[in-house]
């Protein structure tokens, strides 16, 4: 017997029926069943909204989970058994018959922003990049969207791939390379997700070089947050999407301002061509928004101002550690990244605190004064 057999109306099947019938099989087959009643019940509209998302909820827990046994009692997945549950999401999600809605729904109600179960998301996720498991990428990238893809649990989502591909399986990484083509709004989200991860320290070259070459190769990915919006639960509103381009600037910009790392000369020499790469991409991305009203919210004045505060923190604390001819590089990245922005009229947030922060910087370069001349007075005062 299986569940979809049943009748399915608003009240046709008592939740005692439901459980009793899930109760009687065995994992991972009653999570399978579990998960089919959880999306038919998220189609369901009415009077009983409110008991069905509780009904929902008890399935989830006891079946699918595992969270709670037959005698109420906490209990955590075993390993295989979480292993088994990963391979019935993957499965459930990549189901053709299933609308991207209703996939969406359901994976936002397994994993809600605050939730024991990041562990088992991790896992779904790069099992789902490495299968190439576009649906469960797909919901992935709303669900980074929705909680914001530079929140703590996108970032902690970020470091669990990042981890698994470049620590536990390094020979993997080509699966990463394929992603933007494959799902351009993930990857998107994950950029930015990834921005966040080394918001205070260098990534290693191997990043680096995926990252220069995600963007060289699908020009518009910086920007495809923009444009794609996701197919969400009835009654769902979707969040501002943030693009990875600040992020990437920010990268760029405070590498040079930092001490060097006592490492290879090679390595270090290879850094810095990663980075003017990224740096000239992230440029000519940006003049591309040019004349497009669409993506006058692709870069935040906030996170701008953030990295503009770090930076001058880092030139004030600057020892002979750090030339002067790094300070001036790291100024240089700043000041272009502001003024193309600003030229394109792609910034938005509060512009004002922005060109109020870079002002101390106007006598340490010149680019930096040019930038305050010429658009100091364009900026309208929020």
């Amino acid at each position: 017997m299986n569940y979809s057999a049943y009748p399915q109306t608003n009240s046709s099947i008592p939740d005692s029926d439901i459980k009793y019938y899930l109760r009687k099989l065995d994992f991972p087959a009653c999570a399978k069943e579990a998960l089919v009643a959880i999306a038919d019940l998220s189609r369901m509209t009415g009077s009983t909204v409110r008991q069905q998302i509780h009904l929902q909820t008890d399935l989830m827990i006891e079946f699918v989970f595992g969270e709670v046994d037959k005698l109420k009692q906490q209990k955590k997945p075993e390993s295989l058994q979480e292993f088994q549950l990963i391979e019935v999401l993957s499965d459930f999600f990549r189901d053709p018959d299933r609308s991207p809605a209703v996939r969406n729904a359901v994976f936002l109600f397994l994993f809600p922003g605050e939730c024991p179960r990041y562990e088992i998301l991790g896992n779904l996720v790069s099992l789902s990049i490495s299968t190439q498991n576009r649906q469960v990428l797909d919901s992935t990238g709303m669900w980074m969207q929705q909680l914001g893809s530079t929140s703590a649990q996108s970032v902690d989502l970020a470091k669990h791939i990042l981890n698994d591909f470049f620590v536990f399986s390094p020979n993997s990484i080509d699966k990463l390379k394929q992603l933007p083509v494959l799902v351009p709004y993930f990857t998107a989200n994950l950029l930015t997700a990834i921005g966040e991860v080394y918001k205070f320290l260098d990534p290693p070259n191997e990043l680096l070089k995926l990252v220069g070459d995600w963007i060289d190769d699908n020009p518009g990915l910086l920007t495809t947050s923009l444009m794609d919006n996701p197919a969400l639960p009835s009654g769902g509103i979707p969040m501002t999407p943030i693009t990875p381009i600040a992020g990437l600037f920010r990268w760029c910009i405070l590498n040079p301002a930092r001490k060097e790392d006592d490492i290879d000369k090679n390595t270090i020499d290879e850094r810095k061509k990663l980075y003017s790469k990224i740096q000239q991409l992230l440029m000519d991305a940006v003049l591309r928004l040019k004349d497009n009203s669409g993506n006058k919210h692709a870069i935040s004045a906030q996170h701008l101002a953030q990295t503009t505060r770090t930076l001058t923190s880092l030139s004030e604390q600057s020892g002979p550690s750090v030339l002067k001819v790094n300070c001036d590089l790291a100024m240089e990245r700043l000041a272009q990244a502001v003024s193309t922005a600003l030229s394109v009229n792609c910034i938005y947030g509060n512009k004002q605190e922005l060109l109020a922060l870079l002002q101390p910087l106007a006598c340490r370069h010149f680019l930096i004064e040019w930038t305050l001349m010429t658009y100091g007075s364009k900026v309208p005062v929020v």
